[in-house]
């Protein structure tokens, strides 16, 4: 007798608002629901899936955190002596993530976006390893779950697949392999929902070539087998960009000195700051808790949302931008978006979704909640939620 296939499908920001009123594999769900995200980006939110816990817990957030110990861009100091149209261009930072990522030795997300090559050695990448591996992230995941309980796997990501490579390799996969669970994270509706997120029909066009994609998986595997169940689920949604401000100019009005008395990264929905001092602290207070463009964050919120650090490694201070809102410029780049995400995890746009053709447990309503129901598909522990 053929043995049962799982099929886990993570779509990166196929959020709960983009598929509420489309349709996807609707035939096929005995679940169908959103799941409240964590603040913060992809970075945070697909280590928040694997592992079941926070950032807080977990360890992974935001792409880059301070570290000017360990930093592996300590040998780009000298650049920053050098005149910025030299080094700040296109083809130098090409030249630089290069350089920078074989000699990290990083096998995970690498990417310096637009910070300032003369903060670079002020800063380390949090994503060092592959997350989709047994012991890529600092916290057990549904890979060690599986490498554990010496269950077979396939998984393909962005790695080494395109998305439409991934989809036109993972029927015959489904039908022919021996693995108990095969695992497909697509990453390309992201991409395409930055930019088209306010033109539905582009939206449905890429969400039904992602639908039949995956109904080509599911019945490839029900040819070889009786028993088949797929999960779908997301990160995060996309919220519609309509208004964008240049934070970075009313910081540089204060007078206060980079690096002297405070650092910066100035994220797409979010400024992080690093203060040296009282002043830096105050001056900065003064300027963001009554804002227009957004809010300045609490430490008791950040520590409800699960996105505190006692040693402060990725921010002293943030500032959260309001919903469709984007920062532009920033440090993520020049481009202004239609759609972005990082927002506060109340906006609905924010929400991601699960889909599922067997029952999930009714308490499973955060992405923390996704582990426990791939291992309670799997047989390998009950329904569990973090803490």
């Amino acid at each position: 007798m053929t043995a049962p296939l799982s099929i886990y499908v993570l779509v990166d920001a196929l959020g709960w608002e983009v598929l509420r009123y489309r349709p996807f594999l609707d035939d096929l769900w005995a679940e169908r629901r959103w799941l409240v995200t964590i603040l913060g980006y992809s970075s945070g939110a697909i280590p928040t899936i694997l592992t079941g816990q926070t950032p807080s817990q977990h360890g992974h957030w935001n792409l880059i955190y301070r570290d000017p110990a360990r930093s592996p861009f300590g040998w780009t100091r000298p650049l920053a002596r050098l005149p910025k149209p030299l080094v700040e261009n296109r083809v130098s930072r090409r030249v630089l993530k290069s350089v920078a990522r074989r000699a990290s030795g990083y096998s995970g997300y690498f990417s310096l976006y637009d910070y300032p090559v003369a903060h670079l050695p002020q800063f380390d990448l949090t994503e060092k390893r592959d997350i989709y591996t047994p012991g890529g992230l600092d916290a057990p995941s549904i890979f060690d779950d599986l490498r554990a309980a010496g269950i077979p796997y396939e998984c393909y990501t962005y790695h080494t697949h395109t998305d439409p490579e991934i989809l036109a390799l993972a029927p015959a996969r489904a039908e022919s392999t021996a693995a108990r669970v095969l695992f497909l994270y697509l990453s390309g509706l992201d991409h395409h929902l930055h930019y088209h997120v306010h033109e539905p029909e582009s939206v449905s066009q890429m969400v039904a070539w992602y639908e039949a994609g995956l109904r080509r998986v599911w019945e490839a595997a029900h040819r070889a087998r009786s028993d088949v169940r797929m999960f779908v689920f997301s990160d995060h949604g996309m919220t519609p960009i309509r208004w964008t401000y240049d934070l970075r100019r009313d910081v540089q009005a204060t007078g206060l000195r980079l690096l002297d008395d405070y650092l910066p990264a100035y994220d797409s929905t979010m400024a992080r700051f690093w203060v040296e001092n009282d002043r830096a602290r105050a001056t900065l207070t003064a300027l963001l808790e009554d804002h227009p463009c957004g809010t300045l964050m609490s430490d008791r919120e950040l520590q409800r949302l699960g996105v505190w650090f006692e040693d402060g490694r990725y921010y002293h201070m943030l500032f959260l931008m309001k919903p469709g809102m984007l920062l532009s410029p920033s440090d993520m780049g020049t481009v202004r978006f239609a759609g972005m995400h990082g927002y506060h995890p109340s906006e609905p746009t924010a929400d991601a979704v699960l889909l599922a053709t067997a029952p999930v447990d009714k308490a499973v309503d955060h992405i923390t909640g996704v582990r426990g129901a791939l291992l309670e598909d799997l047989g390998l522990a009950t329904w569990e939620r973090a803490a």
